[in-house]
Order: C-alpha cells, then sequence, then structure tokens
C-alpha cells in the first residue's frame, strides 16, 4: 500500500477529528479509499477482515445515538466499517487493517474518529451483512475537517501529541522486563517505536508493551487498571478495545519500518517470560525477512 505522503508524517498528522464540514466526499476521494479498502483481505495473523465504505444517511442517528462518543461528532459524511470473526488475533487484524485504512484518509485531507460500541443489529450490520459469527468491532466517522487549515498544520508541530504520552521507559524493553530499551539500544527501530509511542487507542490507555530479543521484537498488552476487562465487554456485546490498540500499534511499527527498508512478518512465538505484575498478555512478534 502506497501514501502519496510518508507514513510517519500522517501518524503525526492524523487526530480524532470529530467536527466536520457539511458536504460530502468527493467521489474521487470516495474511490481512492474503495480501491485501497478491496486490496485488504485479511490482516498480518491470517483473519480475514470485511470492510465497507458507506455515506451518510438519516438512519444513522439511530444506530450511533447510543454511543457515548457519537454527541461528539458534528455532520459526518461517510462511515467505515469492518467485520470480523472474533478468533484469536482477530481483533488485533482489525486495528492493523482499519489504522491503515484512516491513514490512507488523513493522505487524502479526510479527517476521521474511531467510534466503539455495539453494532449487531445496526444499519451498519445490514450494511456488511453481518453473519451470525461475526462482529462489528468498530466504526470509523469520516470528513473534511472544519479546521481544515488545523488539520493540515498539524504535522508541524513538534510535540505531536507527546506529552499525554507514556514515557519511553515504561513501553519498550529488552530481554527482560526489568530492562529497559534505550532509544540509543533501538538503533534504525528508534523511529518505528516512535511512532507506537504516538499510535491512538481506546480512552489514551497505550496498552502496548514491546520486547526486543534477539532479531524478534514481541507485542504484549498491558491491561489497564480498573479498566473493563474483556468479560464485561462480552456481556455488553463490546469488542476488546485493547486489541484493536495492539492491532493500531503493530501498524506503526511496521509503517515505521518500511519507511527505513526493513521487511518483516509477523507470527506466535511467546517468549513465555515471567511478568512481575501478572498484567501482560502476549499478543504476536514481529521478525525480520
Amino acid at each position: 500500500m502506497i501514501y502519496n505522503n510518508t507514513s510517519s508524517q500522517l501518524i503525526r498528522q492524523r487526530y480524532s477529528c470529530r467536527t466536520y464540514l457539511k458536504r460530502p466526499l468527493s467521489k474521487t476521494d470516495l474511490a481512492s479509499l474503495e480501491h485501497f479498502a478491496t486490496n485488504w483481505k485479511e490482516g498480518p495473523l491470517g483473519n480475514p477482515v470485511r470492510c465497507h465504505l458507506t455515506a451518510k444517511t438519516k438512519a444513522d442517528g439511530s444506530s450511533l445515538k447510543g454511543l457515548g462518543t457519537y454527541g461528539f461528532i458534528k455532520n459526518p459524511a461517510a462511515f467505515i466499517v469492518g467485520a470480523v470473526r472474533d478468533k484469536p488475533g482477530a481483533l488485533e487484524d482489525f486495528g492493523y487493517i482499519f489504522e491503515q485504512l484512516i491513514l490512507k484518509a488523513t493522505d487524502l485531507e479526510i479527517g476521521s474518529c474511531w467510534l466503539g460500541g455495539t453494532f449487531t443489529k445496526s444499519r451498519f450490520a445490514r450494511l456488511i451483512d453481518l453473519e451470525k459469527d461475526e462482529i462489528i468491532p468498530s466504526v470509523i466517522s469520516l470528513g473534511y475537517p472544519a479546521n481544515h487549515r488545523a488539520f493540515l498544520d498539524r504535522v508541524s508541530r513538534i510535540y505531536a501529541g507527546a506529552e499525554h504520552r507514556l514515557p519511553w521507559e515504561d513501553l519498550f524493553f529488552q530481554d527482560s522486563w526489568d530492562i529497559h530499551l534505550s532509544p540509543e539500544e533501538a538503533g534504525i527501530f528508534q523511529e518505528a517505536l516512535k511512532l507506537v509511542r504516538l499510535a491512538p487507542s481506546a480512552s489514551n490507555k497505550q496498552p502496548w508493551r514491546i520486547l526486543k530479543s534477539g532479531q524478534h521484537w514481541h507485542f504484549f498488552i498491558a491491561r489497564t487498571p480498573n479498566y473493563p476487562p474483556p468479560v464485561f465487554d462480552f456481556l455488553l456485546g463490546l469488542a476488546d478495545l485493547q486489541r484493536i490498540d495492539i492491532g493500531i500499534a503493530m501498524a506503526h511499527f511496521e509503517l515505521g519500518l518500511q519507511e527505513v527498508g526493513l521487511q518483516g512478518s509477523w507470527l506466535i512465538n511467546d517468549p513465555y517470560l515471567i511478568d512481575p505484575n501478572q498484567k501482560l498478555e502476549y499478543t504476536a512478534t514481529w521478525q525480520p525477512d
């Protein structure tokens, strides 16, 4: 997948845009997004993810009115809907693919916002012909930003949201959870890790933890204390958003590596490290080709 701008520029430029201009997306932009979406068949962990792009209709208000965040979304022009079977790695694959669709929208100067909620009986479920064993983990709102100049200028802001992020030393480790990986020790991987640090996450919890072991980079979820556990989300019909967050972080990591010419692949290779806090869940491993 090729963007007109660099992935790192788009990641720094993109933010949760909740107020849009009152106009539809152009036919050219819609076609570009649809073409980009059709190239995705499955995520890096092997799960098929179905994507559907739809223009906004009057029925969307009833489909989304139950979402706490939707009341802050003004004048969306379109939505991206996705469906997966909730199997191991599926939500991570969903986050990985949808984040790259969002970056494509950013590349087209289209604003976006993640919307979490229950969609199994909504118009979106009918649009995508949701099957019984599938879920819609999230919906993405799209539109031209009302403050377009601020949207374009965001990439030039030095902080790029960094002051609201966990410090580097809390996120990246080497060989064990007792050894912090410094930026200097990360070497050519440093920029990719910076992009992981800038990844969006539900409630800005930033649940990713990465441990380097030899040439392998292991991704873990650090469950947030007092955050709704997966079983609670399941009872409400909600997707495990922190698993989606890890997929987003995986996408940022890989895009950052591609910019410096590093190619690799994802696999399941749990290092079975002792976690003194018993809060980390292994997800996936990146290894160079």
